[in-house]
């Protein structure tokens, strides 16, 4: 059985992002694209096993793998056990290269993820949306495909890398610590890797990967966002007095700190809120 659904988006409001067609196939056939295929494409297992091959290289897709295409990239593949079962989505949009570009998305990759999780069903409720609800719209499927990008983008493994929602769980130890010490401006790269028991530079590629941000950059962030919840809550201190609460030594590199991450110094951020 192949189910198939097809969506045309409206030339009078084009959407954002896209799905162009979407199903689920009990018994992949194989399939050889020298051209590649024109729109974005993913494609993962549902049951069995396949191989897909990408710039001359084999990967194996069992159950909890899946596979991001780039248009016009040069692919096959085929089951190597007796039946493959897999569902897919084709897709595009107006911004879509914007949208994956943000997500760090826009390579051609193979993905693996932990079975049980979101992404086992991410495709299939999709399906029977479309299959429970005659009202289902481009609206909805634009909304359904932006989540399925952040299921991806958190729990997807590419090139062996630990997901974001496991290397967040490696980093949970830390980021309760740094809830009690954030305002201690001792606080070194070298006492924060000692919490994980790991080397600066292993914390600073978890951090780099989870956060898209540097360990010192997040205590910055978390500085700051301690400090905007006293400048509400607590009108009487001064913003001297909040940049040392909140680990900042030098009132000039908090303000400093405060407009370029906020748009506003802190007087005036207290002002209008």
């Amino acid at each position: 059985m192949h189910k198939r659904y097809e969506l045309t988006p409206s030339t009078a409001q084009p959407f954002p992002i896209f799905i162009e067609s979407i199903g689920h196939h009990e018994d992949q056939e194989k399939l050889v694209r020298p051209e590649g295929f024109p729109n974005y494409h993913w494609l993962q297992t549902y049951a069995g096993e396949g191989e897909f091959v990408l710039d001359g290289k084999k990967y194996s897709l069992p159950e909890g793998t899946g596979v991001f295409m780039l248009p016009g990239v040069p692919h096959s593949y085929y089951a190597v056990t007796e039946l493959w079962c897999t569902q897919y989505v084709t897709f595009g949009g107006a911004c879509i290269e914007a949208i994956l570009g943000t997500l760090d998305l826009l390579d051609s990759a193979v993905y693996r993820w932990d079975l049980g999780g979101p992404m086992n069903t991410a495709i299939g409720q999709i399906i029977k949306q479309m299959d429970a609800s005659s009202e289902y719209s481009g609206y909805d499927a634009s909304a359904d495909l932006y989540h399925f990008f952040i299921q991806l983008k958190k729990h997807g493994q590419v090139n062996n890398r630990t997901s974001i929602r496991n290397q967040i769980a490696l980093l949970q130890p830390l980021l309760m610590w740094l809830e009690i010490h954030y305002h201690n401006p001792d606080t070194s790269l070298e006492e924060m890797s000692e919490v994980l028991a790991i080397t600066p530079r292993h914390m600073n590629t978890l951090f780099q990967h989870a956060f898209g941000l540097s360990p010192y950059s997040y205590l910055i962030r978390m500085r700051l966002r301690k400090s905007k919840e006293i400048l509400i809550h607590q009108p009487a201190k001064t913003v001297k007095e909040v940049a040392k609460y909140v680990g900042f030594r030098d009132t000039s590199h908090f303000v400093a700190s405060f407009r370029k991450h906020v748009g506003l110094t802190p007087e005036r951020f207290r002002q209008m809120n």
